[in-house]
C-alpha cells in the first residue's frame, strides 16, 4: 500500500465499530509488533477509546436523549449509528447530523415516537445554533413598503429558526429534565418521569430558534404555523393570506395576517 492507502486503512480501523480480527492480516502487515500485545489488540484499544470519546461528546450534545435512554441503551444507539454513518471531518456539531434519519429507520428505536421527537428537537437545537447571523427585518422596513408591494412581497425567513410538531408535551418534559440534570447525583435513564402526551391529545407545533446566541423553543398556534411555513416556502404575502383563509375561514384574514406578520417581525424571524 502507498501512504495514502495506509492512512485510509488506519482511519477505517479507528472510526468504524467492527471486529478488528477480521482485518488481522492487514493490520499485522502494516503495524509494528508490540512486546505485550498483538497488533490487533493494540489497534482495538485505539478503536474503543475513539468511540467512547465520541459517545461522551454526543452525550453533551444530546443531554436529554442521553438521560432519557440511560448509558447502556444510549451507547448501543450511538455505536450502531456510527457504524452506519461514520464521522466525517468538521465541527463536532455534525456528529449527529444523520441521527434522526437513522433512528427513524431503526427496527427498535423507530417504533418510539417520543424518542424520535426528542432526537429531532435536540438536533435542531444543535444545527440552528451554528447558523450565520443575518440582518433582521424590522417594523420601520415594513412601514416603508408601498401599499402595492404588499401582495407580491416575499418575506425571507432567517436561517436560525425552524418548525416541528409533536404529540408529546416537550415543553413540560424539558422542564422536568432540566431539574433532573441540575441534580449532581442524577443517574441517566433513571428520571422517575416519562414524556407526557399533550392534553387534550393532539399534535402541537413548536418554533425552535436562536435568541441572542441561546437556543429555545416555544409552542405556537396553528395559524402561526401555517404563516411561518408559508414564509419558509417563500410564498408572496397574497399567497400567505390565501393559505390562512383556506385553513381558518371563520377568521378576519386581513387582521390575522397582519397580526402574524408583526409577531414574526417582533420575534426577529424575518431577514432584511
Amino acid at each position: 500500500m502507498n501512504w495514502q492507502e495506509e492512512q485510509q486503512a488506519f482511519w477505517d480501523w479507528m472510526t468504524r465499530p467492527q471486529d478488528l480480527r477480521d482485518s488481522a492480516h492487514a493490520i499485522d502487515t502494516l503495524m509494528a509488533p508490540h512486546q505485550a500485545l498483538s497488533q490487533v489488540e493494540a489497534v482495538a484499544i485505539y478503536n474503543n477509546a475513539y468511540h467512547q470519546r465520541l459517545i461522551q461528546i454526543s452525550s453533551e450534545l444530546y443531554p436529554v436523549l442521553y438521560h432519557t435512554l440511560g448509558d447502556e441503551v444510549y451507547t448501543r444507539l450511538w455505536l450502531e449509528y456510527i457504524a452506519a454513518y461514520p464521522p466525517r471531518p468538521g465541527p463536532m456539531g455534525l456528529l449527529g447530523e444523520h441521527l434522526l434519519v437513522f433512528a427513524r429507520q431503526h427496527a427498535q428505536f423507530g417504533q418510539l415516537p417520543a424518542l424520535l421527537d426528542i432526537i429531532e428537537l435536540e438536533s435542531l437545537l444543535i444545527s440552528l445554533f451554528d447558523k450565520v447571523d443575518e440582518p433582521t427585518f424590522t417594523r420601520p422596513m415594513l412601514q416603508a413598503l408601498a401599499v402595492d408591494q404588499w401582495p407580491v412581497m416575499r418575506f425571507q425567513a432567517k436561517q436560525d429558526w425552524d418548525l416541528m410538531h409533536s404529540r408529546f408535551d416537550l415543553e413540560g418534559y424539558w422542564t422536568l429534565m432540566q431539574t433532573h440534570l441540575a441534580n449532581p447525583s442524577a443517574v441517566p435513564g433513571e428520571t422517575g418521569f416519562s414524556v407526557p402526551l399533550h392534553e387534550p391529545a393532539q399534535s402541537v407545533y413548536y418554533l425552535v430558534r436562536r435568541v441572542n446566541h441561546r437556543m429555545q423553543f416555544q409552542r405556537i398556534n396553528p395559524a402561526m404555523q401555517v404563516f411561518l411555513h408559508g414564509i419558509q416556502l417563500h410564498y408572496p404575502f397574497a399567497e400567505l393570506c390565501e393559505q390562512l383563509e383556506g385553513n381558518f375561514p371563520q377568521e378576519d384574514i386581513a387582521q390575522l395576517s397582519l397580526t402574524l406578520l408583526l409577531k414574526s417581525i417582533d420575534l426577529q424571524l424575518l431577514c432584511a
